[in-house]
């Protein structure tokens, strides 16, 4: 069972899918100014006032397409792909919004309901700074041309007779760091985003997109020996038909010398993470939250400093498994495949991970690439990683992990732990570790509901990746990692300091 996808996100793979096809024939400086009207006919698609509007909107997606920004970027196509396929690594932030794109949604903010007693008090209109409300047959109205959207009246109102209606990036936003300003114009604040997609997932008009590394991955697949990581999520990504190892060989015939699984890297983080907790957690501290997930840990560090001391300062699998390879072969170059927008971010700064690919820029390189997985030939090749690493993807997971590796070091000892996915959930269990509301406690924060598996950029259904990624675990033909040995031995190799921040 897919997911149900929408129009935008549609549009948004056959515009990676194009970028794809015409980096990989060598042609995309010179066919790129005809992409969007090769994308949008003349008569249009129906969905935006003419094709004119539509093939300008295309044309800021195809910016962000090639990693550039679409915003104040007047550039002709063909000059921004010259400078993209000169840029070695994406920069600045990784979400934006499609100004063009924005409908600047014409939904009255905050409406007065029948509740209304038009009562003597009338504190509605005593609290309005922009005196946008009136009395009108016996009952409070809102002027919209007037309303500045502040929310006081609503505040002020003893009946809750004033309603507030969201747009749906709003809504979406667990942490309101998407807002529309006095022109209905959605605005992202930096200073709160911690990159996780909802936004993109929840505007109907696609108005927020991100920024892609397809056009540098292809770069560096046609000049460098390039290694893929993939996410623990990927079993099942594109069909239940598609094995794991049709995955693995598909992107070797795109160009990657070799395929390694990040649930090797899942194995390592939950022996240091345990090992951590076991240091720090009761004597030190009262609990240990994860840092697994970028966008949790963006969270903390933006919205809950005072309780950075409490985060594991082990590092994520993604950058687990990429130090180790970096070890190997200093010169290697690197690029994590994965659900997830947020580690893109979580790339920037850092030197071992080169690129990062969502699933859907994946599935759009196999598209470009004319590579159908169903043709590929299966095998039983498979990695020597545990099933707990292996099922990190999902809410819970790494709660499994540790509480294993934690009784692999001492089987007697006892703690709670704490599962939160969504940024709504892992904002009231900060809260309530501010709160002190935690003992003798391990936190695992996921910024996605279902966790990796629920990412924004996933092909397929959530209960049913699950559903897989657990049963990729407990195959009986997978090698049973009991002591996590290979981790283990990477560990002693090269030193725990490596997997810490």
């Amino acid at each position: 069972m897919s997911k149900n996808v929408s129009e935008v996100t549609k549009l948004r793979r056959r515009v990676f899918s194009s970028i794809s096809k015409l980096a990989f024939e060598d042609d995309l400086e010179e066919k790129i100014d005809q992409l969007p009207e090769k994308l949008i006919p003349d008569q249009g698609l129906g969905y935006r006032c003419c094709a004119h509007k539509e093939r300008a909107i295309v044309n800021q997606r195809i910016k962000s397409a090639l990693g550039l920004s679409a915003k104040g970027n007047s550039k002709d196509l063909k000059s921004l792909a010259t400078e993209a396929l000169n840029l070695e690594k994406i920069e600045g932030h990784t979400i934006g919004v499609l100004d063009i794109a924005c409908d600047r949604c014409p939904l009255d903010k905050y409406r007065v309901s029948d509740a209304c007693r038009n009562c003597v008090d009338h504190s509605c209109i005593n609290a309005c700074p922009k005196d946008a409300i009136v009395i009108v047959q016996n009952r409070a109205y809102i002027d919209q041309n007037k309303c500045i959207e502040c929310g006081l009246c609503q505040k002020a109102c003893s009946y809750n007779a004033i309603l507030k209606m969201s747009r749906p990036c709003e809504t979406a936003c667990g942490i309101d760091a998407i807002k529309a300003d006095s022109n209905r114009q959605a605005k992202i604040d930096y200073n709160k985003c911690v990159s996780c997609g909802s936004c993109i997932q929840a505007c109907p008009f696609g108005a927020i997109t991100y920024k892609s590394d397809i056009l540098q991955t292809i770069n560096l697949l046609k000049t460098e020996e390039v290694i893929a990581i993939l996410a623990p999520a990927f079993v099942g990504q594109f069909g239940p038909k598609i094995k794991t190892t049709q995955i693995k060989k598909g992107l070797k015939k795109l160009g990657f010398k070799e395929v390694k699984e990040v649930a090797l890297g899942a194995d390592i983080v939950a022996i240091e993470e345990s090992k951590e907790f076991l240091n720090k957690v009761p004597d030190k501290q009262d609990y240990l939250t994860t840092s697994c997930c970028p966008s949790f840990l963006t969270l903390i560090k933006q919205e809950f400093a005072e309780l950075l001391e409490n985060s594991s300062s082990t590092v994520s699998p993604m950058i687990a498994l990429a130090r180790v390879l970096h070890q190997e072969d200093p010169e290697a170059k690197v690029v994590f495949v994965g659900p997830c927008i947020a580690k893109k971010d979580e790339a920037l700064n850092e030197t071992s991970i080169d690129a990062v690919l969502t699933f859907e820029e994946l599935g759009s390189m196999f598209v470009g690439a004319g590579i159908n997985l169903a043709n590929i030939e299966e095998d039983n090749e498979m990695e020597g990683v545990s099933d707990a690493g292996r099922t990190f993807a999902r809410s819970g997971g790494l709660i499994k992990a540790v509480e294993g590796s934690v009784a692999k070091i001492d089987e007697t000892r006892e703690f709670n732990t704490v599962e939160a996915q969504g940024l709504e959930e892992c904002m009231k269990v900060l809260r309530l570790s501010q709160a002190k509301q935690y003992k003798n406690s391990f936190i695992e924060g996921m910024g996605c509901k279902g966790g990796c598996v629920g990412g924004p950029a996933t092909l397929m259904n959530t209960k049913v990746i699950t559903r897989q990624v657990d049963q990729f675990g407990e195959e009986a033909h997978i090698r049973q990692s009991v002591d996590n040995n290979d981790a283990q031995t990477l560990i002693e190799k090269f030193g725990n300091h490596i997997f810490h921040r």
